[in-house]
C-alpha cells in the first residue's frame, strides 16, 4: 500500500481513512489477531464497513508500525490497530470518534499487555488530531478499577466492566453440554429429538454454496424477526457466502425447505455467530434451539474452543459463557461543542429507547468526566453485565 495513504499522526502511529483503504489492509490486520490472541477480531471488515448502520460513519484505522511506511506494508509491520467510525450528522462532521464495539471484541486489536496503553495513546491521538470527544472500548486483561493517568488539555472519562461474549468449548459436545445449566442440556437434547420425530430435517454445516439470495431474503420475510432492509441482508448473505472465513449453515427439510439459517465467521478455533434467522410457525419446535444444538456439535468436532455470539438470542447458554473485563475510555476537548453533545447524550438516553441501545450516547451519559485520574472511574461492582448478543445492536 503506497505511504501516501498514510496520515501521521507523531511518533510511531498513522492514520488510515476511508473504506476502501482500510479494507486493503485486512490481510494484515487479521494477521494481526493472531499474533496478539484475538482471533476473529478484524474479519468480515466487507460486512462492517459497509453495514447500513455504519453508512455515516466513515472508519478511521490507527496503526502503530515499527517502522515508517513504505511502497509495501508487510503483516509484521503492524504492531497495534484501533478501528474508530467518526459520526456525521447530515453528512456534517461531528468530529465525534467511537470504536463502536460495545463488548470490546473488534475495536483494539494490540498484545495484551500493550492493550490499555495503545488505547489511551490511539485515542488522544485523534484528540490532538481535531477530534472533539473519542470513545475507545476495548479488552484488557484483568479489572483493577485504576484509571488511566489524566491526559493534558482533557477531560477524561473511564469505567471498567464485565461482559459475557465467549462460549469456551470442551473437546466434546456432551463436555461441553456438562459445564451448562441443568435446563440448558435438557433443551439442546429434548428439541433436537422432539423435532425429528415430528418431521425429517437436515443439518447442513456448509450452506453457502445451497441458499441463493432470493431464498435467503425469502426466509427474512417469513422470519420471527425480520431485517427487512435488503442491503443489510445482501450484505450479510455475501459476507457468509462469499467472504473469506465466512460460514453459512442451515437446517432443512426433507422437501428442501429452510428453518433455520445462521451465519458468521471461522477464524482458527474461534467462531464467531453474527446473525440467525428463524422461520416463523415453528415456535413450539425451537428451531432456534435445535440448530443451535447441531451447530455445536459440528464446531466442537472440527475443532473450535471458543464460541462467540454476536446474533440470534442466546437464551439461557448465557449463563454458561465466560467473564471478560472490559473498559471503556472517553476523551473530550474542553469546547462548546462537545459541552452541548454530552448534554443532549443525557437528555436523548433518558427520554428515548432507541438512544439507550447506542454505545457512544448511552457512555457519554453514564461516565463521568474529570481532568483527574481515577475521579471517573466506575467500581467493578456497580458495572452491569452485559452479553454479547444484548449488546450487538449498541454496537452500531
Amino acid at each position: 500500500m503506497p505511504s501516501s495513504v498514510f496520515i501521521s499522526l507523531g511518533d510511531d502511529l498513522v492514520v488510515v481513512c476511508g473504506r476502501k483503504q482500510v479494507l486493503e489492509l485486512a490481510p494484515a490486520l487479521q494477521e494481526l489477531t493472531r499474533r496478539t490472541g484475538q482471533l476473529g477480531a478484524m474479519h468480515w471488515l466487507e460486512y462492517f464497513l459497509y453495514t447500513p448502520s455504519l453508512a455515516s460513519k466513515p472508519p478511521y484505522l490507527v496503526l502503530q508500525l515499527r517502522s515508517a511506511p513504505s511502497e509495501e506494508l508487510h503483516a509484521d509491520d503492524v504492531l497495534a490497530a484501533a478501528l474508530f467510525f467518526e459520526y456525521r450528522i447530515a453528512g456534517l462532521r461531528t468530529r465525534v470518534f467511537s470504536t463502536d464495539d460495545a463488548v470490546g471484541f473488534r475495536s483494539v486489536i494490540a498484545a495484551p499487555d500493550e492493550r490499555r496503553r495503545f488505547a489511551e495513546r490511539a485515542a488522544y491521538a485523534l484528540l490532538r488530531s481535531g477530534a472533539h470527544i473519542v470513545l475507545a472500548t476495548h479488552e484488557i486483561q484483568d479489572q483493577s478499577g485504576a484509571a488511566p493517568a489524566s491526559v493534558p488539555g482533557a477531560l477524561l472519562g473511564y469505567r471498567e466492566r464485565r461482559v459475557s461474549r465467549m462460549l469456551t468449548l470442551a473437546p466434546s459436545f456432551e463436555e461441553t453440554l456438562a459445564r451448562m445449566g441443568r435446563l440448558t442440556r435438557r433443551n439442546l437434547r429434548y428439541y433436537r429429538r422432539h423435532l425429528a420425530s415430528r418431521m425429517q430435517v437436515e443439518f447442513v454445516a456448509d450452506a453457502g454454496a445451497q441458499v441463493s439470495f432470493a431464498q435467503f431474503k425469502a426466509l427474512d420475510h417469513s422470519s420471527l424477526n425480520p431485517v427487512g432492509n435488503e442491503k443489510e441482508l445482501w450484505l450479510r448473505w455475501r459476507g457468509s457466502c462469499e467472504v473469506d472465513g465466512g460460514f453459512l449453515a442451515g437446517l432443512r427439510t426433507a422437501n428442501g425447505k429452510w428453518l433455520s439459517l445462521l451465519g458468521g465467521w471461522r477464524h482458527d478455533t474461534t467462531t464467531v455467530v453474527h446473525w440467525q434467522l428463524n422461520s416463523a410457525g415453528y415456535e413450539h419446535d425451537s428451531i432456534g434451539i435445535v440448530i443451535r444444538s447441531f451447530f455445536l456439535e459440528h464446531e466442537i468436532a472440527n475443532g473450535a474452543r471458543k464460541l462467540l455470539m454476536f446474533g440470534g438470542t442466546p437464551h439461557s447458554i448465557r449463563y454458561a459463557f465466560d467473564e471478560d473485563a472490559i473498559a471503556d475510555l472517553i476523551l473530550c476537548r474542553p469546547t462548546v461543542r462537545s459541552t452541548v453533545l454530552r448534554i443532549l447524550a443525557r437528555s436523548l438516553v433518558r427520554h428515548s429507547r432507541r438512544a439507550r441501545t447506542n454505545h457512544l450516547l448511552q457512555t457519554l451519559a453514564e461516565v463521568p468526566l474529570s481532568t483527574q485520574t481515577g475521579l471517573c472511574a466506575e467500581g467493578s461492582n456497580t458495572v452491569r453485565k452485559r452479553t454479547a448478543a444484548n449488546l450487538a445492536g449498541r454496537a452500531m
